[in-house]
């Protein structure tokens, strides 16, 4: 009987990454390694406040429809105005706590450790752009999806 359990666990391993940001967050769901849904949400309200908590709703209606066991989130490189990092720390800080009530494992990942960990480059000479140019260039390559938007390019990469 144990077997049966262990197996249909296994079965359904669901990862829910999360390249959050409180204008555009982008989100991959994986089950099993396998990219099964991807996407943004974005608020365009001038409110931080109503952006966050849209952002915050939606990543719960997002964990509540697949039940994850696992989450990674881009960790918060703190390199912005100190009104954007409170919020944007605020919104990370909401993320972990969510998971914790429900018992789902949160890991935060630094950009670094995500890029070297596919094989990107971390290298100071290639700027941001360009970077984020590499993540949507990978995604292509490795799941045959065009992506518009980086926050999408990286919530996949996080998780992939």
């Amino acid at each position: 009987m144990e077997s049966v359990f262990i197996l249909t666990t296994m079965r359904n391993k669901i990862l829910i990454a999360l390249d959050e940001s409180t204008t555009s967050t982008g989100y991959a769901v994986f089950r099993n390694s396998a990219l099964i849904e991807h996407g943004i949400f974005s608020s365009k309200s001038k409110d931080v406040l109503e952006r966050v908590s849209y952002i915050m709703e939606e990543i719960e209606k997002l964990i509540k429809r697949y039940k994850p066991n696992d989450m990674i989130i881009e960790d918060v490189q703190i390199t912005m105005n100190a009104a954007t990092a409170k919020s944007l720390l605020g919104l990370q800080f909401m993320i972990e706590i969510y998971a914790h009530r429900n018992n789902i494992s949160c890991e935060t990942y630094r950009t670094t450790k995500w890029r070297k960990i596919l094989g990107l480059s971390n290298s100071r000479a290639l700027d941001r752009k360009a970077k984020k140019q590499e993540t949507i260039d990978y995604i292509k390559n490795k799941y045959d999806i065009e992506i518009l938007k980086d926050d999408e390019s990286d919530a996949i990469a996080i998780g992939a």
